[in-house]
């Protein structure tokens, strides 16, 4: 019988292009509630010959943190029982090649970009969790779980060894059927736990609200943390992203509610924010000495639940907690109420900017032009996250992102995504007054073409690429390479045309209906053109210290690739003038 989650893997027809990396990246999109996940998996996939156990390195400055995943697909005729022991145990190879002291020139191709992303981000301070990750189609095991602790261990040693100051929490998870299974269950139906509990409380009140009834109340820590030992990540099925695990770090949180519940557990509930859930019901004694819950997800509270159930000693019964449990029946209040209570969300800084002019503007103006998905910004639900992605769909995140780089900040595009969002000049600089949803079209095109050359030449076998292909692949697995070339060829818009540009947000597509297959199809020669000057001139801004970031590299990198553009216009004019006469300037 299939299961959901296997059902709806098979309906993303659109990651089969990705091949065995698919569940990995369904996971990566669904843990860390990413909108786009082709934009992300032309950066982070380094799936392939001498790839050291290491499928999938991502880097997100904005929320703070690292995955390194190994990924293993059984064959659906299989009769095993569990994952491989000798799969999880590579997870200490790849491990090793990302976060160990090796030679630049000792560590592969195809992890070398990836690996210094990940130390210049650690050497930045700008890593607050590295999780370490095991994504297979299998049964969990034991064996597998020991396997990951201990390469969580040796991470943890190895990045305090090279980086003594820094506060990384390293977890390590086997994420096979039964967890992935959960966390998509969890993003349909937020309360995966259906029993009900009677709870011995000490009094209780009730408060309700537009579509909501609560019951507040205070709880022993211990009836907590039985929960957590029984039901684990299920109890956090309306929060992704769930416990985050505690270290030896004085200044790590869960360390110090542990160390609150072990050494002051009567000064608990003083110290603490308590924890709110969302359950199918509840009932409240007439004497107020218990409450009873039917069904229960924690929203708010994660890292409490979590800690308190990693306590053994017996002095957590001595603690109490405070608890709000919410009914709600309104699917779009639920999803309210999970995204304000949770800020464990990476890409919450967009919310505050969906209800501005500009965003509101832009929701209708895409509306009017046939495209679905734009919401200015503003997460929608746990829903938005395992959509399929439409063949005219544009989301506000990747807008934001394709703007940024095609007008010459592809740093910001890719190194702080949120920050265009939460900052009031960066975003002003990308979202002007007189930004539309045209031009929006143009870029995110653009970004989209460059994304299917990289896919479309990841994807050809080895022994067929010519020298000019394995330069090209070689400088597409330099991180930031797509948002670099984005903004390359943003650069010589004029050229393209042909004539002055005065305002480069006024450039956009004749046509006004048309779609985003079309408009990448349209870019898709001159993107073609564009590419095959970027190993000879594109190259040193995305190896300099910092990378995009390097201001002087990439302004020198910019205008020499501009020059040898420019010198070579006159070959490929037939190309540009086909590009130049569907766009507009008016």
């Amino acid at each position: 019988m299939t299961t959901p989650l296997e059902a709806a893997l098979q309906e993303r027809e659109d990651l089969d292009v990705y091949g065995k990396a698919k569940r990995t990246l369904f996971a990566l999109q669904l843990t860390l509630g990413l909108d786009d996940v082709h934009t992300v998996a032309t950066s982070v996939l380094t799936d392939g010959p001498d790839d050291k156990s290491c499928d999938l390195i991502y880097v997100d400055r904005d929320s703070n943190t690292v995955v390194i995943a190994q990924g293993y697909e059984a064959d659906a005729t299989t009769t095993k029982q569990q994952a491989p022991g000798n799969k999880a145990a590579s997870v200490h190879q790849a491990v090793n090649w990302v976060l160990g002291d090796h030679a630049e020139d000792a560590v592969p191709e195809r992890l070398r970009s990836a690996r210094k992303e990940v130390h210049e981000a650690l050497g930045d301070g700008v890593v607050q969790t590295l999780e370490i990750w095991f994504v297979h189609n299998l049964p969990e095991s034991v064996q597998n779980a020991t396997e990951l602790k201990s390469a969580a261990t040796a991470a943890a040693s190895t990045i305090k060894g090279r980086y003594p100051d820094a506060e990384v929490d390293v977890v390590a998870t086997e994420i096979g059927l039964e967890t992935l299974g959960d966390r998509y269950e969890g993003s349909q139906t937020p309360i995966l736990i259906t029993e009900e509990f009677d709870i011995p409380v000490s009094g209780a009140f009730t408060e309700a609200g537009e579509n909501w009834t609560a019951v507040c109340t205070s709880l022993e820590g211990g009836w907590l943390r039985d929960q957590f030992t029984k039901h684990k990540e299920r109890l956090f099925s309306a929060n992704i992203r769930g416990y985050l695990g505690s270290t030896r770090s004085q200044n790590n949180i869960n360390n110090g509610i542990q160390q609150t519940a072990r050494t002051e557990p009567k000064q608990f509930w003083a110290y603490n924010n308590g924890i709110t859930a969302l359950v199918n019901g509840f009932d409240v004694a007439d004497d107020g000495t218990q409450v009873t819950v039917r069904g229960l997800a924690i929203v708010n509270g994660a890292q409490t639940t979590g800690s308190l159930g990693s306590v053994a000693d017996d002095s957590v019964k001595e603690g109490r907690v405070l608890a709000r449990f919410i009914k709600c029946d309104d699917p779009s209040t639920v999803q309210e109420i999970i995204r304000f209570n949770n800020r464990q969300n990476p890409t919450q800084a967009a919310d505050f900017r969906s209800n501005d002019r500009v965003q509101s503007r832009l929701v209708q103006e895409f509306h009017d032009l046939g495209v679905v998905g734009y919401n200015g910004g503003r997460r929608g639900g746990a829903e938005d996250v395992i959509r399929r992605p439409g063949a005219n769909q544009i989301l506000a995140t990747v807008a934001a992102q394709a703007l940024a780089a095609y007008h010459g900040a592809p740093d910001v595009a890719y190194h702080q995504k949120g920050q265009i969002w939460e900052a009031d000049s960066t975003y002003s600089s990308v979202f002007p007054e007189r930004t539309t949803a045209r031009h929006i079209m143009l870029a995110c095109a653009l970004m989209r073409a460059v994304e299917e050359q990289k896919t479309a030449l990841t994807s050809k076998a080895t022994d067929t690429l010519s020298n000019d292909d394995k330069d090209l692949m070689a400088w597409f697995s330099l991180r930031g390479s797509t948002f670099l070339a984005v903004t390359a060829v943003g650069s010589v818009a004029e050229s393209i045309l042909n004539k002055t540009i005065g305002d480069l947000y006024d450039l956009k597509f004749k046509k006004s209906d048309i779609t985003l297959h079309e408009a990448v199809a349209a870019w898709q020669p001159t993107v073609q053109a564009a590419l095959a000057l970027a190993p000879s001139q594109l190259t040193a801004p995305l190896n300099a210290t910092g990378a995009l970031r390097n201001k002087a590299a990439l302004e020198t990198a910019i205008a020499g690739f501009r020059g040898v553009f420019n010198a070579t216009a006159a070959v490929n004019r037939p190309i540009y003038e086909a590009l130049a006469g569907q766009l507009t300037l008016n």
